[in-house]
């Protein structure tokens, strides 16, 4: 029996049958099933008055007609294919990875013996980031081409900003409202690009009439090169200070990326039963890089006891020791225009692995 019912039935008076299969509760009952409907869809509209609770193109809707913010698109992941051989690579033409990620040449290139050809990824996101060595094959055999391979690591490709980054970059722009070039502002610029992660603001870092920003990506890492040059595209071209981005005429903004602070770890690891030690290396690495990503341009130190319990956390651990953070079992300081990263992690095996 619904609540629904319940109630409609209580408020009948007791003169009436009100049992399974007398009129009074066939027909409340009846009623009752719409009025249920009703019910539920009341108290999910009511739930949309809290943005917080948007998700997709509603919370889109949402904060653009509020705040003329837009959600940040996916970007490509692009780089060069060192290609052998002796043919023309047409725009257009495809090369894959391995694991059938695909990228399409963006100008035709002549190669003679060997040559470079800008491809791009086909999906956007981060998907298209791949290692050095990975891209080496092509779906379409290409008439005189003998081999492929991208000699760098691709970068550039993130995905589309999520629900949450969205929410928080809204909740920033009231919370710090951003007008004539104040400090807001040109964090507020920064983050619009897609795959900032987080920004300092230092004004006068150059001089007079002038601000550095500093970046990290969506991944709590300094920013690439090409993520630095485009929010300087989009802030200030150059670092001319002619207003042709949205930085104001005379303001000269310099971009650049954190200052990576590498955290070496060294520590003895007791595993739980049957657990796979190559498995629990690599959780307690990903653990260790979460807690960094959570505190990236938050926190000025880190936590040597944070890093303690990722670690005890991690899955496959049961207890470990003997943890150093560079040499040390202090917290570590973060200056200013620094990120956190993990560098090298050595795992000891002890008793009970």
């Amino acid at each position: 029996m619904s609540d629904t019912l319940d109630a409609m039935l209580s408020a009948m008076p007791e003169s009436y049958q009100k049992t399974v299969g007398f009129p009074t509760y066939d027909l409340l009952a009846a009623a009752a099933i719409p009025m249920d409907g009703f019910a539920a869809a009341l108290l999910e509209t009511a739930a949309k008055l809290d943005p917080s609770n948007l998700t997709g193109a509603e919370l889109d809707s949402y904060i653009k007609s509020r705040s003329g913010l837009s959600r940040n698109p996916p970007t490509y992941a692009s780089g060069l294919l060192r290609v052998t051989g002796n043919g023309t690579v047409q725009e257009g033409d495809l090369f894959e990875s391995a694991g059938g990620v695909q990228f399409t040449a963006t100008a035709s290139v002549e190669i003679s013996d060997v040559g470079n050809v800008p491809v791009r990824c086909t999906r956007p996101g981060a998907v298209g980031n791949l290692p050095a060595g990975s891209i080496t094959m092509m779906p379409v055999q290409l008439a005189g081409i003998v081999s492929v391979s991208n000699s760098d690591t691709f970068t550039g490709g993130y995905d589309a900003e999520s629900d949450q980054s969205y929410f928080d970059r809204y909740i920033l722009r009231l919370q710090t409202p951003p007008t004539s070039g104040n400090q807001y502002h040109y964090r507020s610029w920064a983050l619009e690009v897609t795959g900032v992660g987080g920004v300092q603001i230092y004004p006068l870092g150059h001089g007079d009439n002038t601000v550095d920003v500093v970046l990290i990506d969506v991944d709590g890492q300094p920013a690439d090169e090409e993520l630095v040059e485009r929010v300087q595209n989009h802030i200030d071209p150059g670092s001319r200070g002619l207003g042709e981005g949205e930085a104001p005429i005379g303001a000269y903004c310099y971009v650049s990326a954190a200052a990576a602070l590498e955290l070496t770890l060294s520590l003895t690891v007791q595993t739980l039963p049957d657990a796979d030690q190559s498995a629990v290396s690599e959780a307690v690495k990903a653990a260790v890089a979460a807690y960094l990503k959570d505190i990236a341009f938050v926190r000025d130190y880190v936590s040597y006891a944070q890093i303690a319990a990722a670690i005890l956390g991690a899955n496959g651990v049961q207890d470990f020791s003997d943890l150093t953070v560079n040499g040390s079992t202090a917290n570590v300081p973060v200056a200013p225009r620094q990120v956190a990263t993990l560098g090298e992690v050595r795992i000891q095996y002890g008793a009970g692995a």
